[in-house]
């Protein structure tokens, strides 16, 4: 059985690759997913440009100006990165 390192918040699934949102609040396997929940935030940053001002199809701008606020980064993981649960392929939870 392959083993994952994280589960993506939005299918489920494990992931050993993708975005972490925040802090690791969320795992984002898909850059697309990425985008979707970036397009409901409504941040404004220390210049006073608001993130609901970037035109919505300008999806280079939008990831450009979170990524520069530091609110998301991409990473792959191996499992030496693995603490004490891991997942697999479908996202089930084991402990190791």
């Amino acid at each position: 059985m392959e083993k994952f390192a994280r589960r993506c918040d939005i299918t489920g699934r494990g992931m050993n690759e993708g975005y972490v949102f925040g802090d690791g609040e969320l795992c984002f396997a898909e850059r697309e997913d990425l985008i979707r929940h970036l397009k409901t935030l409504d941040w404004e940053n220390a210049d006073g440009k608001r993130s609901q001002d970037i035109d919505e199809d300008d999806v280079d701008k939008l990831l450009e100006f979170f990524y520069n606020e530091d609110m998301y980064y991409y990473t792959e993981w191996d499992f030496y990165d693995i603490d004490d649960e891991y997942y697999d392929a479908e996202g089930n939870e084991y402990t190791l």
